[in-house]
């Protein structure tokens, strides 16, 4: 997009901001309208504007109403016809250079041989005369191009203009027009007679509130084109209309229609983006736009068109030369009889029956509702949501596709809607899935992870040394109770007795040989490419702690929760600064400190030569490290480390499997990104993502070379690293950066993380020739991280069944070499698994239910007799389906909810997505 472009969609961002608390509450108005509750006309609140409306319908009062409101998907043959002949008046614009062919525009003709367009198309009388409109570039009813003809422009005879930029110093400027005559005749021979003129009026009334437009326009030059759908008018703005519309560049200049009248409303001129707070224009898929970005993946939330009304206005102002005069006088002249021609009524008039009075905020209980749904395999049931989704979901805000940019089948199934109603979000999905079109639908709510505070329950304040106050730590603490608890194992126990703090910090390195990494076969490569590979974490977002200053790439990182940078706001309450994301990146690119810390230790498993090998790329993705918000904030963030490129994406909590989650991993695992998730912790089944086929699943160990006793396990798991009493950034009361022994599968992954990134640099010159589709990058780092773990650690076998291969070591990992032949043998993670069969809705009711509620089983005021009364009837029956008892029976014991029952039924559900 051009600077010009750019400053004109910024302006009208500025216009459209003013005015959001309007378009906020028209757009509901419109939702009630399509429910039926509320009349059209009821929405409009200026009864001047809705009286000059009535006016235009040439009837009596009752019957313009009932014109007004009509029924929602009819519409007069007259308006439709008439919209049809004055599309004839619109044409190309194409300007041109001493080059050539430089861009497009739309204009259409308002008077017999002057047209109407954009300032910023046709900015000064010198590119309009290189300038030329084409008229019929259109296709016929058989798809075929008609035959359209050219004119030349002659601003030479008539050229008016209001610059797009607001000049104090020109009166005249703002309004981002120009009117330029037109040759009488096409350079095919075809008089410009021959087709009609858009004519003009001032008068108010032509389009209300709520209303629906029409905009006839040449998108990117293309063939001419109409929309009619979904297309409102919202509210006025000075000299403004804002309004619901697709445009694309190309169409500065279209033609504006009130569908209801079928006149000329407005002349569109630019698109509104929406932006985060930080001001950054964003995608569709909630991602910061990016240099190059096509227009067509930016969130266009609105469009603006200057008004008829206000250009007319700006016409019988503007001087022009005594040459020009005479077009001036003879437009101003049709203006003014059109004018006259349909007096306006302007006497006293009653108000419509019915005002409009709801209050908005206090007389409805209706929520917003968020589900991930996949339509029918039927193209025909597909078509039809597709066109008629908002008669069919009562309350339908927003229905949208998952992958708006895919074409593959599968993707094309996945929509995201948004639905108000006082009713649960489980009853509104059953609903949902009731109707033919959609397959299934899963209500997207706040999910627990599989992270707790470190008092809680089964957690000694050893294993976890998060305040649940003030989310800090105590170093001496921490630092005494390790050497107490680890005095006697076997990857500590000759540092501790010598005091020789340096070595038993950095436990974790020697447990995975990441000690030397410049010592590796081939480091040279290795270093030259590292900064080639881009490291994306999905997590609670970076922090300035000085263990990881310098570690990041901040040119890079997202935001999925409120649209600003990813830095950590987690400030105050659980889990203060530096938070889940800097700890857990410290394990990949910690630095030393160099005194910034007293008790410093460790250091990243990707450092060498004090520095970083490879940045990390920090994605926010949830605000708390224990619960995750909506799904979909994951889901845009996997979708856009895809579309950047990432190579490895590492997630460092989890939670329960969702469908839409399943498909993303599926999705980045086709496109060669290795997602290194945690397994879980206090979980006997492997959380999600973790358990998904093409992810690779970390669980954790200790100091002793044993599995961590609270790390999640199973046939998912591919690999072990170190994860209990680990090294890692912390603050103090004081808020002074320190470090202290903290425990999770959280601090497993990242070591993982590091090997797959030092692992690709490595080999990516022979990935690169050898790989021929991109999951073989994922399956063949999965084959040489197995081949290379410590099967034998401490003269014990690896009990391979539950803890992965055995725990990493990145030495041996990275001496192994890529080889054609090893490629040919990978077999896909997904295949077999093309067609797995989701599971009912109250069995996901069931698992929504059954896992947030044993993650909050220890808070206090826990009351259990209240957890049957919050499932459905179907939820209930799902319940005793899978456990073989009653509901009733299921829930009756606090003691044994959690470790009994719960585990039981969860397992069944999350290994069923392995």
């Amino acid at each position: 997009m051009d600077d010009k472009l750019r400053e004109l969609a910024e302006e009208s961002y500025a216009n459209y901001s003013s005015v959001l608390n309007d378009i906020d509450r028209i757009k509901t108005d419109i939702t009630h309208v399509r429910q039926g509750k509320v009349e059209l006309s009821e929405i409009q609140t200026d009864t001047e504007r809705l009286s000059n409306r009535i006016s235009r319908e040439g009837t009596a009062e009752l019957q313009a109403l009932e014109r007004i409101n009509g029924e929602a998907n009819f519409q007069d043959i007259r308006i439709i016809q008439r919209i049809v002949e004055l599309s004839r008046a619109v044409g190309r614009i194409t300007t041109n250079s001493r080059l050539g062919n430089t861009g497009h525009g739309t204009g259409f003709l308002i008077a017999p041989n002057l047209i109407l367009t954009n300032n910023h198309v046709l900015g000064t009388a010198e590119t309009a005369s290189n300038s030329t409109i084409q008229f019929n570039y259109e296709l016929d009813q058989q798809g075929n191009p008609n035959k359209s003809e050219s004119f030349n422009l002659l601003p030479e005879e008539f050229f008016m203009t209001s610059h797009y930029k607001k000049d104090a110093g020109d009166p005249y400027s703002g309004l981002d027009f120009t009117i330029v005559a037109v040759e009488k005749v096409s350079n095919e021979g075809t008089p410009i007679s021959n087709f009609p003129v858009a004519r003009l009026d001032k008068k108010l009334g032509k389009i209300i509130d709520g209303e629906n437009c029409a905009i006839v326009q040449h998108p990117k030059g293309d063939y001419k084109k109409i929309v009619m759908k979904d297309i409102r008018m919202l509210v006025l703005k000075d000299d403004f209309l804002i309004y619901e519309s697709d445009t694309l560049p190309g169409s500065s200049g279209s033609m504006v229609l009130g569908l209801g009248t079928g006149e000329v409303v407005a002349l569109h001129h630019s698109a509104v983006p929406r932006k985060n707070r930080h001001g950054q224009w964003l995608r569709k898929d909630g991602s910061v736009v990016q240099p190059g970005d096509p227009d067509n993946m930016i969130d266009w939330m609105g469009n603006e068109g200057i008004r008829i009304s206000s250009i007319l206005n700006m016409i019988a102002r503007i001087p022009v030369s005594k040459t020009m005069e005479k077009y001036k006088s003879s437009l101003v002249s049709v203006l003014d009889t059109n004018v006259s021609s349909t007096p306006v009524h302007t006497e006293n008039r009653t108000a419509p029956s019915k005002p409009y009075a709801m209050n908005r905020s206090e007389s409805t209980t209706n929520q917003t509702l968020y589900f991930e749904i996949q339509l029918s395999g039927v193209k025909e049931m597909q078509n039809d949501w597709k066109q008629n989704a908002a008669s069919l979901v009562p309350g339908l805000v927003l229905s949208e596709p998952l992958y708006p940019m895919s074409t593959e089948q599968a993707h094309r199934l996945f929509y995201y809607i948004h639905v108000q109603s006082d009713k649960t979000p489980w009853e509104v999905a059953a609903e949902l899935e009731g109707l033919p079109q959609i397959d299934t639908c899963t209500p997207d709510l706040e999910m627990s992870t599989d992270i707790k505070p470190g008092h809680y329950g089964r957690w000694s304040g050893n294993e976890s040394l998060e305040s649940l106050d003030d989310g800090t730590a105590d170093w001496d603490k921490s630092e005494g109770d390790f050497k107490i608890r680890w005095a006697n194992a076997s990857l500590v126990k000759e540092f501790i007795p010598k005091g020789q703090s340096g070595e038993y910090r950095k436990w974790n390195l020697n447990a995975t040989n990441a000690n030397n990494l410049k010592d590796v076969k081939a480091y040279d490569s290795l270093k030259a490419n590292a900064d080639k590979i881009r490291l994306i974490q999905l997590d609670t977002g970076y922090t300035d702690h000085s263990k990881v200053l310098g570690g990041y790439n901040l040119l890079h990182d997202e935001d999925f929760i409120d649209g600003e940078d990813a830095r950590d706001e987690m400030s105050m309450g659980i889990l203060k600064q530096p938070g889940h994301g800097t700890r857990t990146a410290s394990i990949i690119m910690g630095n030393r400190a160099n005194g910034r810390i007293e008790n410093d230790g460790n250091q990243g498993v990707a450092v060498a030569e004090e520095e970083s090998l490879v940045k990390v790329i920090p994605y926010r993705i949830s605000k708390s490290v224990i619960l995750i918000g909506r799904g979909r904030n994951l889901f845009n963030a996997v979708s856009q480390a895809i579309n950047a490129n990432a190579d490895v994406v590492f997630m460092c909590m989890g939670s329960y499997p969702r469908p839409m989650i399943y498909s993303i991993a599926k999705t980045a695992y086709e496109r060669g990104v290795i997602w290194v998730c945690a397994a879980g912790n206090m979980v006997e089944s492997v959380i999600a993502p973790a358990v998904y086929p093409g992810t690779i699943a970390v669980a954790a160990s200790n100091p002793n070379n044993e599995p961590w006793r609270y790390t999640s396990y199973g046939p998912a798991v591919d690999i072990t690293a170190p994860g209990e009493d680990v090294y890692v950034p912390f603050k103090n009361k004081k808020q002074e950066d320190i470090m202290v022994f903290g425990s999770g599968t959280s601090y497993a992954t990242p070591h993982v993380a590091s090997a797959a990134s030092l692992w690709k640099a490595k080999n990516l010159k022979n990935l690169n020739k050898f790989i021929e589709k991109p999951w073989q990058i994922v399956e063949l780092f999965r084959k040489h991280l197995k081949e290379s773990a410590q099967d034998v650690v401490d003269n014990r076998e690896w009990d391979q069944k539950r803890f992965g291969a055995g725990i990493l070591d990145l030495t041996a990992l990275l001496d192994k070499e890529v080889t054609p032949e090893e490629i040919k043998g990978l077999k896909n993670a997904y295949a077999g698994k093309e067609s797995r069969k989701e599971w009912d809705l109250g069995v996901r009711e069931t698992v929504h239910f059954l896992w947030n509620t044993a993650r909050r089983k220890l808070t206090p005021g826990f009351e259990s007799s209240t957890l049957q009364d919050a499932l459905t009837e179907r939820a209930r029956i799902s319940v005793a389906a899978m456990s073989g008892r009653p509901v009733n029976k299921v829930f009756e014991s606090y003691a044994q909810f959690d470790e009994d029952q719960t585990e039981k039924l969860l397992k069944v559900y999350f290994e069923s997505f392995n």
